[in-house]
């Protein structure tokens, strides 16, 4: 098993960011970071890891459309994904763990009010969570420039 202290203050950062943000992060996170379990290279499993999340992300933005182009729809229960509680049960898995295959689910959350019609979503509950999602995004974009940056600049010091 690789020493992790890379990726272990990525993740860490990635965390005080969002929790300062005001931005919810799920606890399982946390403790999927404080395990470590890779068998990839550092610089492949922070990579992995903020892929994994961008694609969470792009999908959690599309939920959320979704959601907001059905605000009136009759019956429909808004949608949610899942990332952050699946990220934590692999890593908590025996084995190695490959977040490059590592996908986000779709689920209904089922525990918000209902209103008359049978729709439970709510435009404010959305644009709060668009708002939130959009600064996880970005932020998984600047890190992941920022480390192709640094591979960029080992190269080129390489060829020097």
């Amino acid at each position: 098993m690789l020493k992790m202290t890379g990726f272990k203050r990525l993740a860490r950062f990635l965390l005080i960011y969002f929790v300062r943000q005001g931005l919810c992060i799920n606890l399982a996170l946390q403790e999927a970071i404080d395990i470590g379990k890779f068998q990839m290279s550092k610089t492949n499993s922070i990579i992995a890891l903020i892929e994994a999340g961008i694609r969470a992300e792009s999908l959690r933005q599309k939920a959320i459309a979704n959601n907001i182009a059905n605000l009136e729809t009759p019956g429909y229960r808004r949608i949610d994904v899942k990332f952050e509680e699946l990220l934590a049960k692999s890593l908590d898995s025996s084995g190695s763990v490959d977040l490059s295959k590592l996908e986000p689910q779709i689920y209904r959350p089922k525990q918000t009010p209902v209103k008359s019609n049978g729709n439970d979503v709510s435009l404010e509950n959305e644009v709060g969570a668009m708002i939130k999602n959009s600064l996880r995004f970005t932020t998984y974009i600047r890190l992941l420039n920022k480390k192709y940056r640094g591979i960029e600049l080992a190269i080129n010091v390489g060829a020097r």
